[in-house]
This record gives structure tokens, C-alpha cells and sequence, in this order.
């Protein structure tokens, strides 16, 4: 017995069973009868075995029939179900998608875009993976994540990975108010941040020679780097208890700038740190050659539009 079935001709012995009449079966189908009846022929000749008893006035379903036809509806239930979330996923409106992002990337915006992601496509299961871009570049290649939007990394020079550049992200050093170089109307020089302790979310592979060439930092000396966290409630903390210098972007912190409880050390120093050094670079990673799902693609262009009309603005 073949097992190549078509779902066809199990939903014409599906009407067949319920008619009984394979003139108002073949209607139902929109055949002639002929080619109705030809459609039941070639089921019962896949299957090698009769699944109904044809009598000159009567239809009626064999035994064998009858095992069958709750096995076809419920395959046929299946096929619809299955037709109806290929064409959610194929429009972006159901499905599943799973990406990540660095807590920059999260903070900058992708926790204000999300709900308009699940407005837009509203049976979308969404998975975001949170974390730093060298994990998001595992679980990428492992294919566990479509995409994430994060710092690039050295990813921006690899072939196999596909880069669609954002505009950068803005950072600076933060203290508290009342920090020893923010009293008294101190003008603050770069080469007097390394006399306090530093904290960071995380620094670029390449942050920590410039940072020293930029703070006065003696080549092979280590960067007074104190905390390191992945929690910004943390770092605050931090950073409003104690002397400790926060290099980070700017926009998590922009309740206690306008408090007062911070201050943009950053905007104070003389001379004024170079415009390159004070920027994160942002970017989509995706793996190159890979096809994005619609719901990826949805989301990339979320991300994509709200980065362009951020950079006009400012």
C-alpha cells in the first residue's frame, strides 16, 4: 500500500461519507460525478483496501471506512490549521521570532518598538534574548536567534555574518552630583579621570587602548576599572553612593540628569573628548546568506525606520 495520499481525495471521501450520494458529494466538490467517482477509485486503489459498499440506491461506509474517516477529518483539520499559520507567518502575523539585543540596543528602543511589533502582528510569539554581543553571536550562529541588534564587534570585517549599520549610539561619563570633579567649579581635564575608580556596562575590544591614550593612562597600565555589570539599577547605585565614574550611553540616565542627580561629566571636559570616542557603534547582525523570516523582517524594519528618523532628529 502506497502512504502517498493526497489530501484531496481524502476531502472528497470525507463528503462522500456525509452524502452518502455521490451526486451531492460530487457537487459539494464542484467535479462532475465522473471525475468524483474516479477521485474515490484512485483513493481505495492507494489504500489497496474498498472503503465503501456501492449499491444501486445506496452508500454506505465499509468497516474499514469507518476507521478511516475520523483519521481523515482529523488530518484535514490539521492541513487547514497548518494552512492558516503559514499564511500568518508568510504576512508576519503569527508564528514565532526569536532575536536578541544588547541592553543598549533594549534601552535605546527595541522595548518601545516591541508592542508595536505585537500590534502589528498580533498571533506573533516574540522571544528576545538580552545579553552581551559575543553570547548573541553564539546563539546566532546556532541559529537560535534570526538577528540581534547590538555593538557589532569585530562581526562588522567577518564575511560570514551580513551587517546593516544604525547610526551610533550617543555615550559619556556620568558621576554624581557633588563628585569631587564637578565641586567647587573645577574645569575637569581628561587625564583626571583616571584618579577615580570607573564602571561600565561593557567596554569595546578596542575601547581600552584609546581610553588609555585619551586619559593619560601609561601604556600596559591597567584601567581603574572598579564594576563591571550587566544591571543597570546596579550601576546606578553605584555611582550616586561613591566616587566611581560611569562610562555609558546617555539615555537610561536622562530622569537623573534632569534631576540633578547626575551630572554629564562628559560635556565638561576640556579639551572636549573627539565626537568618535564618545559613540557605540550599532548595527543588525544577521548571518549572511540566511533568508529572515517575514515577522524578522517586520521587526529589522521597526528598527531600521526608528533609528532613521532618531538620527534626523538630532
Amino acid at each position: 500500500m502506497s502512504t502517498d495520499i493526497e489530501l484531496r481525495r481524502l476531502q472528497h471521501f470525507v463528503l462522500l461519507a456525509e452524502e452518502c450520494n455521490f451526486t451531492r458529494a460530487a457537487d459539494r466538490a464542484n467535479l462532475s460525478q465522473t471525475a468524483f467517482s474516479r477521485s474515490i477509485q484512485a483513493l481505495e486503489d492507494r489504500l489497496a483496501i474498498r472503503v465503501f459498499d456501492r449499491g444501486t440506491r445506496s452508500v454506505r461506509l465499509t468497516a474499514a471506512g469507518q476507521q478511516l474517516l475520523g483519521k481523515a477529518r482529523q488530518l484535514l483539520l490539521q492541513a487547514r490549521d497548518l494552512a492558516r499559520e503559514m499564511e500568518d507567518v508568510a504576512n508576519a502575523d503569527g508564528g514565532e521570532l526569536s532575536f536578541g539585543a544588547s541592553l543598549m540596543a533594549v534601552d535605546w528602543g527595541i522595548k518601545r518598538l516591541l508592542p508595536v511589533l505585537m500590534r502589528q502582528s498580533p498571533r506573533l510569539t516574540v522571544n528576545v534574548e538580552v545579553s552581551h554581543w559575543r553570547l548573541l553571536q553564539q546563539h546566532l550562529e546556532q541559529e537560535r536567534i534570526e538577528f540581534f541588534a547590538s555593538y557589532p564587534g569585530s562581526l562588522a570585517h567577518d564575511s560570514d555574518f551580513s551587517i546593516t549599520p544604525l547610526p551610533p549610539v550617543a555615550t559619556s561619563i556620568f558621576c554624581r552630583q557633588g563628585h569631587p570633579l564637578v565641586a567647587a567649579g573645577i574645569q575637569p581635564r581628561p587625564q583626571d579621570l583616571p584618579r577615580f575608580r570607573w564602571a561600565t556596562v561593557q567596554f569595546r575590544d578596542d575601547a581600552k587602548e584609546r581610553m588609555s591614550t585619551l586619559f593619560g593612562v601609561p601604556a600596559g597600565a591597567p584601567l581603574p576599572l572598579a564594576l563591571s555589570s550587566d544591571n543597570l539599577s546596579l550601576l546606578r547605585e553605584a555611582i550616586l553612593t561613591s566616587d566611581m565614574l560611569l562610562f555609558t550611553w546617555s539615555s537610561w540616565l536622562q530622569d537623573d540628569l534632569a534631576t540633578g542627580q547626575m551630572v554629564d561629566l562628559g560635556q565638561l571636559l576640556r579639551p572636549v573628548l573627539p565626537q568618535r570616542e564618545r559613540q557605540i557603534d550599532f548595527a543588525i547582525v544577521q548571518l549572511q546568506g540566511r533568508t529572515a523570516s517575514p515577522a524578522a523582517r517586520r521587526m529589522i524594519e521597526l528598527i531600521t525606520e526608528s533609528t532613521a528618523q532618531t538620527s534626523s532628529q538630532t
